[in-house]
């Protein structure tokens, strides 16, 4: 069985055609261990006169290298692309809904005014965040926001995609989680399999909809939106408590967000108190949970081949390195055939591929070996996944 190495970092050999070496010599002092990936490989030629086998480590130039056959076993020759790349973190989703109650002046005016340095906080961090907002885009409630998040057309339009995505739609009392899933298919296509997930929910009363079902109705979406987190800014108590008890939620409150409450607990997600009128305290608390809560990114972009190569999606494989033994990956068709296999990745588009993905399973063997490779190989049969 595998075990973690020690802190080091994560290093991507690129080759193409038929691979006959990728390693390379690891930067055990590289600060940046966990946050980027040095597509640095070692490559080795046989001298056909002697036999012996000499290896040159690249540098940083980008440069081909075309490492010369073995005359006396036939193996063909092969090339290799030595580039510097850095991968960041994670990406994340994040989805806001905004109760547009006519109790909700206030609140939707912080949430319009917080915004920008909610996700300015995540985008210095160097994640890439998608963000999606369901609310009314207008009147005392509704909530325009401006750039950089935003596109600048407020009051009209403030989509700036892919960024942003403002779905325009009057956010009820009690109706916020039915808005989120009702409008799956027009945020669906921001969201992105390998992302973090988080729901942020800012309302004054409670769900018609309850934990269970929406647990539920959120994971039969789409299997890649789980695990997820849930945070809300709510009421932790009602009015007539709230007088009871002689807090602020006497007079802001309109019911307690005890469902809100059960999906923060049941996440791992923030519960801000809405009662204290103090929001930016907990945008703070929400964006450094996305920022802390972010893994090394499971996916790689597919370079361009060679000059005079054609890329193969057909012959391509990946392989990993704990820096002691080694786990070949095999391909499966999709995300959903992940479920079947004990390691895998998949294309992002299996009829014109961009990008390579890891299975959620093998990216969490990744994050637990910090200190280890992950080559993927161009040029042979791709193997599929056991």
């Amino acid at each position: 069985m595998l075990e973690p190495d020690s802190i080091g970092f994560i290093r991507v050999c690129l080759a193409a055609a038929l691979l006959t070496a990728c390693g390379g010599e690891r930067d055990e002092n590289d600060a940046s261990a966990g946050s980027s990936i040095s597509l640095s490989s070692t490559l080795s030629t046989t001298d056909p006169t002697t036999g012996s086998e000499d290896t040159a480590v690249s540098d940083t130039m980008d440069k081909l290298d075309v490492a010369g056959g073995d005359s006396t076993t036939g193996m063909e020759s092969c090339e290799s692309i030595d580039m510097m790349a850095t991968v960041g973190l994670q990406p994340a989703d994040i989805i806001i809904i905004v109760d547009n109650s006519g109790s909700m002046d206030f609140e939707a005016g912080q949430v319009q005014n917080r915004l920008n340095q909610f996700s300015s906080q995540i985008f210095l961090a160097n994640i890439d965040s998608h963000v999606v907002l369901i609310s009314s885009i207008d009147g005392d409630t509704g909530v325009c926001l401006d750039p950089p998040l935003g596109s600048g057309g407020c009051p009209a339009d403030d989509n700036n995609p892919v960024l942003y995505t403002h779905i325009i739609d009057g956010v009820d009392s009690n109706n916020a989680l039915q808005k989120l899933i009702s409008h799956h298919a027009e945020w669906a296509p921001v969201m992105r399999a390998t992302a973090s997930k988080h729901i942020i929910v800012v309302t004054d009363d409670e769900s018609d909809l309850s934990a269970a079902d929406f647990q539920a109705m959120w994971a039969a979406l789409d299997p890649s939106y789980v695990p997820y987190k849930l945070h809300a800014i709510a009421a932790p108590e009602g009015p007539v408590a709230g007088c009871l008890n002689q807090t602020s939620c006497c007079i802001t409150a309109a019911a307690a967000g005890t469902v809100y409450l059960e999906l923060t607990s049941a996440t791992g997600g923030v519960f801000g108190n809405l009662c204290d009128q103090e929001f930016q305290p907990i945008f703070d608390a929400v964006a450094e949970q996305v920022i802390q809560g972010s893994a090394i990114a499971c996916e790689f972009d597919i370079p361009d081949p060679p000059p005079g190569e054609d890329f193969d999606p057909t012959k391509v494989n990946v392989e990993f390195f704990d820096g002691v033994g080694s786990l070949d990956i095999g391909n499966v068709d999709s995300f959903a055939a992940c479920a079947g296999v004990t390691d895998g990745w998949y294309y992002d588009d299996p009829a014109s591929p961009q990008t390579i993905l890891l299975c959620p399973q093998t990216c969490d063997t990744i994050q637990g070996f910090t200190n280890a490779e992950i080559s993927i190989q161009f040029g042979c049969a791709t193997v599929p996944a056991g």
